[in-house]
């Protein structure tokens, strides 16, 4: 098997897959744990040894792995704790590997690759699953729900066009919780109405309808500037509860990115 490797923000997203070149985008096994930037080698080593060995894993059952990272300083660190676990360097997905799609904005260097990872993971899921319109099929629009919410749009042609970039749903809402010290934390969830009849609930319509709002408006835009329909995909730890809400994202899929992980490793790196 090979370990997928998603380092954002807030989380750390590890997903095993088998070493074939098919199969679905669901991961084998998986294992979610908080970012902590303070964290040594050796400690995340111990911590990733202990999921493995819940699920019956063992580094032996792994033969490569590929990362792609949002925090540079553990880039290395996870890098150096791999290659001792499994006797070779990662795959560190950068600019300048095959993407197998074009990046077609204007600075490309400066363009996170986990969005890039997200572009090539929707172009071959809407290529995969067609796209009403004819001439339309790969164009897609990956809508990835982190500490930051971004919008990541592939054309018919496989060429990222860029997106847009908003505050995450769980950024805005500790935003408010701290400059507005009256306000109770919620529950990020749906209230039954848009009208609040109490505190609670209307701090919840605020926030989660009014994301939908913001999610709902920029795909329009988006959409509008496409001279093809496109294929919205959601994914990120608050797009389950934000896809539900919305006609405007046709599928929701958690493991979206590292699907695109898996695919960029594919591209560059020689079968075992």
């Amino acid at each position: 098997m090979i370990l997928c490797i998603d380092i954002g923000n807030s989380n750390i997203v590890i997903c095993a897959y088998p070493l074939d070149s098919g199969g679905p985008s669901a991961p084998v096994a998986s294992w979610r744990i908080a970012t902590d930037r303070t964290r040594t080698g050796d400690e995340y080593r111990v911590l990733l040894r202990q999921l493995w060995q819940e699920g019956d894993f063992s580094a032996g059952d792994f033969r490569d792995a590929a990362i792609v990272s949002v925090v540079a300083p553990l880039t290395d660190v996870w890098v150096r704790m791999l290659e001792g676990l499994l006797g070779r360097a990662p795959l560190v997905i950068r600019h300048g590997l095959n993407f197998g799609i074009e990046i077609g904005v204007a600075r490309p260097e400066r363009v996170g690759t986990d969005r890039i990872v997200d572009a090539v993971a929707v172009h071959q899921a809407a290529g995969a699953a067609g796209v009403a319109g004819a001439g339309a099929a790969g164009a897609g629009i990956a809508v990835d729900f982190g500490t930051a919410t971004t919008f990541n749009v592939v054309n018919a042609a496989g060429i990222f066009l860029g997106g847009a970039i908003a505050p995450g749903l769980g950024t805005v809402t500790n935003a408010l919780i701290e400059k507005a010290s009256a306000l109770p934390a919620v529950e990020l969830t749906a209230p039954p109405t848009a009208i609040g009849n109490d505190t609670v609930p209307a701090i919840q319509s605020g926030l989660v309808f009014g994301y939908v709002g913001l999610v709902e408006g920029l795909l329009a835009r988006i959409r509008a500037e496409l001279p093809t329909p496109a294929k919205v995909i959601a994914t990120g730890g608050l797009g389950h509860t934000i896809a539900p809400l919305t006609p405007a994202i046709d599928a929701y899929d958690p493991w979206l990115t590292l699907a695109g992980v898996r695919a960029v490793y594919r591209l560059n790196r020689e079968k075992l």
